[in-house]
C-alpha cells in the first residue's frame, strides 16, 4: 500500500485552538531567529571563521525544534498552518548547508516528507487555487515498515473504499487518485468539453495509469537492478505512443488544459528523473513539460518551499524513496 496524503479543503492558516495559536506564535519567532542567524553568517565577510561556531550550535537548535514537534504531524498539531511552510523552508536550508546533519532525521525528516507526495493532485489544487490541508500517514522503518498509523484510522473516516490518498470536501469523501482529480477538475471545467476531448481524456487517463504502474512495479521489486535495463529498453516505445497521441496539440485533449495534463506532467517528470535523457528524442513531449511547468500558478508552486521532487515512492521501494 502506498502511504500518501489525505487532502481536505479548506484549512485555517494560523491555528484554531488557543494552544495551536500559541504554538504558531512561539514557533514563528523561533524560526525567524534561526533564519536570521543563518543569514548573518552567509552575508558576513568572515563567513569561514564564523561557520564552525554556527555548526557547533546548530544541533541544539534542531533538537529543540524536534522536541517541539514531538509526535505531531504538524508543528501546531493535527492541522497544517503557515509556520509549517516557514519551518520547511528553514529546515530545507539547513539540510542543504549540512546534508549529513543527524538532527535532521527522525520526526524532522518525517515532517519534511509531508510535502513530498500526492503530486498531481497537489498540482491541480494549486493551479485551481483550492485551499487544502495535507495529512501524511507514514510507515515505520525496515524491516517491518509498520503501517499501524493508517490501519488504526482508516475505518474511522467514513470512506466507502478506505485507501490512500483520500479527499474530503464537506460531505464528499473520495478515494482513488484519479477520482479525486476528476472531482476537482469537474468543478473547474477541466474534463474536456467536446466529445472528442472527453474521449481523449478518458483514454489517456487509463493509459497513464498503466505507464505509471510499470515504473512502480520495477521500483518496488527486490530485483530492481536486474529489471531496470528491461524497463529502459522499452521506455522509448512507450514515450513514442504518447508523443504521437499529443501530436501538434498544445495540451493532450486539445487546445484547453484538462486534468490529464497534470497526470501526464507528473509521470513524465518521474521518468525524466529515472532516466534524464529519456525525453530527448521527443520534442513535443519536452515542449509539453516546459509549457506546463511555465503555467503561472504551477511555476510559482514548483519554486516554492512546498514543492519537492523526491521521494516519489515509499521507504520500501528500491528507487525513488529518498530526497534528491
Amino acid at each position: 500500500m502506498h502511504f500518501s496524503h489525505g487532502l481536505t479543503p479548506p484549512h485555517p492558516a494560523g491555528g484554531e485552538t488557543e494552544e495551536e495559536k500559541q504554538r504558531v506564535d512561539v514557533l514563528e519567532n523561533q524560526l525567524m531567529d534561526l533564519r536570521m542567524n543563518f543569514a548573518r553568517l552567509c552575508y558576513s565577510p568572515d563567513f569561514e571563521k564564523l561557520k564552525p561556531a554556527f555548526l557547533e550550535q546548530l544541533p541544539k537548535k534542531l533538537q529543540e525544534l524536534s522536541r517541539f514537534l514531538g509526535s505531531r504531524p504538524w508543528f501546531a498539531g493535527q492541522k497544517l498552518t503557515f509556520v509549517d511552510f516557514l519551518a520547511y523552508d528553514v529546515l530545507d536550508q539547513q539540510r542543504m548547508f549540512v546534508p549529513e546533519c543527524p538532527e535532521l532525521q527522525g520526526n524532522l525528516a518525517q515532517f519534511l516528507q509531508r510535502f513530498e507526495l500526492a503530486h498531481a493532485i497537489r498540482l491541480l489544487l494549486e493551479y485551481t487555487e483550492t485551499p487544502y490541508e495535507d495529512k501524511l500517514y507514514s510507515c515505520g522503518e525496515a524491516p517491518d515498515y509498520d503501517k499501524s498509523q493508517w490501519i488504526n484510522e482508516k475505518e474511522k473516516l467514513g470512506l466507502d473504499f478506505p485507501n490512500l490518498p483520500y479527499f474530503i470536501d464537506g460531505p464528499t469523501k473520495l478515494t482513488q487518485s484519479n477520482a479525486i482529480l476528476r472531482y476537482i477538475a469537474r468543478k473547474h471545467n477541466m474534463c474536456g468539453e467536446t466529445e472528442e476531448e472527453i474521449l481523449r481524456v478518458d483514454m489517456l487517463e487509463n493509459q497513464i495509469m498503466d505507464f505509471r504502474m510499470s515504473l512502480v512495479m520495477v521500483c518496488y521489486n527486490p530485483d530492481f537492478e536486474k529489471l531496470k535495463p528491461g524497463y529502459l529498453e522499452q521506455l522509448p516505445g512507450k514515450l513514442k505512443l504518447f508523443s504521437n497521441f499529443l501530436g501538434d496539440r498544445k495540451w493532450f485533449a486539445g487546445e484547453k488544459l484538462t486534468f490529464v495534463d497534470f497526470l501526464m506532467f507528473d509521470v513524465l517528470d518521474q521518468n525524466r528523473i529515472f532516466e534524464p535523457k529519456c525525453l530527448e528524442p521527443f520534442k513535443n513531449l519536452k515542449d509539453f513539460v516546459e509549457r506546463f511547468g511555465a503555467l503561472e500558478k504551477v511555476a510559482a508552486y514548483l519554486k516554492s518551499s512546498r514543492f519537492q521532487k523526491m521521494p516519489i515512492n515509499n521507504k520500501m521501494a528500491k528507487w525513488g524513496n529518498k530526497k534528491l
